[in-house]
């Protein structure tokens, strides 16, 4: 766009001259002095039309150059972007496939090595065997051959040392044989002798004796009676009476356990009820308990929650020390052999939510 600029400034003038003057009365010369100043107006007109021109033309090739530039550099990115689409989609296939190449290759070694060496098992599992039959079949007949020499040995040895010391046997069987007659003659003569002489103070000494325990008896009994009146006030302190509308449930405890059998075929199911419930009732609690558990899916199974487990932990320690407390060595390895299989087993309990 064209504009105008007008500036507005004064310059300022000084100086002298000389002049002279004609013949007069006095003539002569002199020198004048001026100064002022003469104002100065400047305007000035700027034509920016070929500028303004050049300059929209310039704007024109910029937003061309732009648009340009804009779509190159979309192109670039989209073939970037199919470029790398393209190379990653060919490096993952290539790299799925070599793995999947080198698993299958590590597989099918795996797998020849696992089939050799199970048949190298199969194979030492029946030399074991047959070296076992043979060891037990070559020990039955060493034991027995064994068995029948100590034997003949013991009979041997029993006949030399009756031999040796065959009058101190005889001597031992007369007097053992005496002894006992005498005793059994002597007490024979005793009772027939003193059937007579205290049969009155032994009739005595059993009356009296007998009337003393049936005191016992009746202070036992009156004993007893006072201590069930006893308790039954107690009992009585401890109800109140009050009606109830029906029945009222009562928590038994109930232990049920599943166990794998080593032949492989079924599993054995156990469920353990206290003692002081009727035997009708334990019937029908185990079949109840019995068909909840074995039909309960497995996912519904939960590990035991810690203090749970510590408690049941606790609990089982100290039955078993209570258990196989100054036991013999046998029942001690099977103390340690309990506690390791329950050290190492996983409890679980039955989510019945």
């Amino acid at each position: 766009m064209s504009y105008s600029r007008n500036y507005h400034t004064s310059v300022h003038y000084s100086g002298s001259v000389s002049y002279t003057y004609g013949a007069s009365e006095h003539g002569g010369s002199g020198t004048a002095h001026y100064s002022g100043s003469v104002p100065v107006n400047v305007t000035i007109n700027v034509n920016t039309a070929p500028f303004d021109g050049s300059v929209a033309h310039f704007n024109k090739s910029v937003d061309f150059l732009t648009g340009s530039v804009v779509a190159m550099k979309t192109a670039q990115c989209m073939a970037i972007k199919q470029t790398s689409e393209e190379v990653s989609t060919a490096l993952i296939n290539g790299f799925f496939g070599t793995i999947k190449t080198e698993i299958s290759q590590q597989l099918q070694a795996l797998d020849s090595a696992i089939k050799a060496v199970f048949g190298l098992l199969i194979q030492q599992g029946k030399a074991v065997s047959d070296k076992k039959n043979v060891m037990e079949g070559d020990y039955n007949r060493i034991s027995s051959r064994y068995i029948r020499l100590f034997a003949d040995l013991d009979n041997e040895c029993y006949k030399r040392i009756y031999a040796l010391d065959k009058q101190s046997f005889n001597l031992s069987e007369k007097v053992q044989k005496k002894l006992l007659s005498e005793s059994t003659s002597d007490a024979a003569a005793n009772n027939l002798l003193s059937l007579e002489e205290v049969a009155s103070s032994k009739t005595i000494i059993f009356i009296s004796s007998l009337n003393r325990k049936v005191l016992d008896v009746m202070k036992t009994l009156y004993d007893y009676i006072m201590q069930e009146t006893r308790i039954n006030s107690l009992i009585e302190s401890f109800l109140s009476n009050e009606e109830t509308d029906g029945n009222i449930s009562m928590d038994i405890p109930v232990i049920w356990s599943e166990t794998d059998m080593l032949d492989g075929k079924a599993s054995a199911r156990d469920c353990h009820i206290p003692d002081y419930v009727e035997s009708a009732v334990k019937s029908a609690i185990t079949a109840k308990v019995d068909g909840y558990c074995s039909g309960s899916p497995q996912d519904s199974w939960k590990k035991t929650e810690e203090g749970e487990k510590t408690a049941i932990n606790r609990e089982f320690n100290t039955l078993a020390e209570s258990t196989f407390a100054g036991a013999d060595e046998t029942s001690q390895r099977v103390y340690k052999t309990m506690m390791t299989l329950w050290q190492n087993a996983e409890s679980v309990s039955l989510n019945r939510s």
